[in-house]
């Protein structure tokens, strides 16, 4: 009986070890032929506005087929939080992953630039210095050494507060006492208890049950957040602060970026790059459509709040932020004057 229960475990130890391995070296880029599968990650849920968007990519990479590139993409994290596809990526195991600035932030403190809050002063001037800064560019191949460089970015929106109390977020005393989600980085939770609040910080997807529960009294997000992961049947008042623009970053593997030629490269790139343009024609009106489902679940929208006590008391992140890093300051001023 006993030597039963061995064999079966011996058995079944093997076949996870299978399912792993078959895992493995199933995400990890493949070529066949003349064809090359390149594999994108993301967490965003399949089906969504933004899981659609960034399957334009592989539309756009599929519109010249002479270059033999095939982006197959995985979506809903079902290889990973954004972390494990950093790691992932970093290894050459997955070729490619779209992930935020701010997970970015903890394999290289320089992307915690795009946690600063007030760093962009309007949509558009965050949209030109993604695009045409010369140190973000600096920015995204300075990791190559790490096994990743980044190859695009894509356009989320504006950071904002929403409360389980429809109060409008005017100003720090309104945050006072309130437990807010913050994502766990040492700079947004720095300005979410600045900015009055009380930072709780917590993957993305506990958001949900921590406001459902009462563990965090709101949170701050885009407006597709809201909708699309249901806060708006929880809280009661979205206010534009309008605090980050946080962008997310897609990333690829060096083992992979060096396997291809020089078109397959331009192809990919300028297929990231189509595939934004045609979300930030959409975006506004993606917005519009978000926060007018979210008044009809009862989320009353707080708009052109004056948001000077806002900036005044997030100054010292700025500080902190410059004073940790040799030339930051500089690359601060870079970034935001696109130049």
């Amino acid at each position: 009986m006993k030597s039963w229960k061995k064999t079966l475990g011996i058995v079944v130890s093997l076949a996870a070890v299978l399912v792993i391995a078959a895992t493995f070296f199933s995400v990890a880029g493949t070529s066949s032929g003349n064809t090359v599968e390149i594999r994108l990650a993301h967490n965003q849920a399949a089906g969504s506005e933004i899981a659609d968007s960034i399957a334009k990519i592989s539309e756009f990479a599929a519109e010249d087929p002479s270059q033999g590139l095939k982006v197959s993409i995985y979506a809903s994290g079902v290889l990973g939080t954004e972390k494990e596809a950093i790691e992932m990526v970093k290894a050459g195991v997955l070729d490619m992953a779209k992930v935020s600035s701010n997970t970015l932030g903890q394999f290289k403190d320089e992307y915690s630039i795009f946690a600063v809050p007030y760093l962009f002063q309007s949509q558009e001037h965050y949209y030109e210095a993604c695009e045409n800064s010369e140190k973000v560019k600096e920015l995204f191949l300075s990791t190559a050494e790490d096994g990743y460089i980044a190859i695009g970015y894509y356009a989320n929106g504006s950071r904002n507060f929403y409360l389980k109390d429809d109060i409008p977020c005017t100003d720090p005393s309104v945050l006072k006492g309130k437990k807010i989600r913050s994502m766990p980085s040492s700079t947004s939770m720095d300005m979410i208890e600045l900015m009055g609040g009380s930072p709780v910080p917590m993957s993305a997807g506990e958001t949900y049950s921590a406001l459902q529960q009462g563990i965090v009294d709101g949170a701050e997000n885009t407006e597709l957040v809201l909708t699309v992961d249901g806060h708006q049947d929880l809280v009661k008042a979205y206010t534009y602060t309008e605090h980050q623009y946080s962008p997310d970053i897609y990333i690829i593997s060096t083992k992979t970026w060096n396997k291809l030629t020089d078109s397959q490269k331009e192809l990919l790139v300028s297929s990231i790059q189509k595939a934004n343009e045609n979300f930030k024609s959409l975006y506004n009106n993606m917005m519009l459509d978000a926060t007018q489902e979210a008044e009809t679940h009862g989320v009353t929208i707080y708009r052109d709040i004056d948001k000077t006590a806002f900036i005044e008391a997030v100054q010292p992140v700025h500080e902190n932020y410059w004073s940790k890093q040799a030339n930051t300051r500089r690359s601060c001023c870079a970034i935001c004057s696109s130049g």
